[in-house]
């Protein structure tokens, strides 16, 4: 798209994080579609709030390289909002790599591993009791005595997807847990089955889920996994679709089944470690300052304003 509007000559939003162009017209496209679902579910307040999140964005753009921080934005923080999603997973990811960085720095006796817990899908009547379950067996699994013994620290984020050829839920685990190095060789190592019949048990099953564990062997592979863990708890394309009656059923199920739910959670060494950086508390807190590049300070500043225009669907620059 070209930055110009022929109609307007007013300069739309590009805001781009090296190549990639950061999504907020198409965010925010999507956060219009969740207003008009609350409204007509006679939700007007959370309606009022999704429709005016990040109509207003000031920026502080580098005049040598064009590049934009963000410094203001009215965020509504409603949990279903893709726009304050998308803020949320980059917030998460940019606090548990700087939190994981940390941790390798202090204690290089440890590494990481990936692991997922799922359970079989459920209809939306049972979602909210089966993320009571998955929560509570991840409370069980890391106070079981084997896991005591070997997990030395982790982070958890709760992903609950959508089947939409079924109409059913799937909420699981998705963890990055520190182990000692020895730990693989060591007579305390769990197979894949191992931790399947454990999270069975944890979570008060009776079948055999299925659990994926997995060492994270690079650097590389350490941020990946931060990337897998910090990705958005739920994919707005599941639940804003194009039928307003099915996008309804699916935002009131979703917005009941996680209220008030703590979605992201740290345990051990880092946690105590998260808490020393301030990034304990994944699920609060500010939107808009976010653990990125720094601005020098010898650099020349503009501060630029954008608008939401509703009858363009963009933004536009004051």
């Amino acid at each position: 798209m070209n930055t110009k509007d022929y109609n307007t000559r007013q300069e739309i939003l590009q805001d781009k994080n090296g190549k990639k162009v950061r999504p907020w017209r198409p965010k925010k496209v999507r956060n219009l579609i969740l207003s008009d679902s609350f409204k007509r579910l006679g939700n007007d307040k959370k309606s009022v709030r999704t429709k005016v999140c990040a109509c207003h964005l000031e920026f502080i753009k580098c005049l040598e390289t064009g590049k934009k921080w963000l410094k203001h934005a009215n965020f509504c923080e409603v949990r279903l909002c893709p726009m304050c999603q998308w803020r949320k997973s980059l917030k998460v990811f940019y606090q548990l790599s700087k939190v994981m960085d940390e941790t390798e720095k202090r204690h290089k006796d440890l590494v990481p591993i990936f692991l997922t817990c799922t359970v079989r899908n459920c209809t939306g009547d049972e979602l909210s009791g089966v993320i009571d379950s998955v929560l509570q067996g991840w409370r069980n699994l890391n106070d079981h005595r084997k896991t005591r013994k070997i997990i030395k620290g982790w982070f958890r984020a709760l992903e609950v997807t959508y089947n939409d050829k079924e109409d059913t839920y799937h909420p699981h685990i998705h963890a990055i847990l520190l182990v000692e190095k020895g730990y693989f060789k060591s007579e305390d190592y769990m197979h894949t089955t191992d931790w399947v019949q454990l999270w069975r048990t944890s979570a008060g099953l009776d079948y055999d889920p299925i659990c994926d564990i997995r060492k994270v062997k690079t650097n590389k592979g350490k941020h990946k996994a931060v990337a897998e863990v910090a990705k958005y708890t739920l994919k707005d394309t599941e639940y804003l679709t194009s039928d307003e009656e099915l996008t309804d059923k699916l935002v009131m199920t979703l917005d009941d089944s996680l209220y008030k739910r703590r979605l992201y959670a740290y345990g051990g060494i880092l946690k105590q470690i998260a808490k020393e950086l301030k990034a304990d508390k994944p699920d609060e807190g500010d939107l808009v300052h976010l653990d990125e590049d720094s601005i020098r300070e010898d650099v020349a500043t503009v501060l630029e304003v954008y608008r939401w225009n509703f009858g363009a669907s963009n933004y536009f620059k004051d």
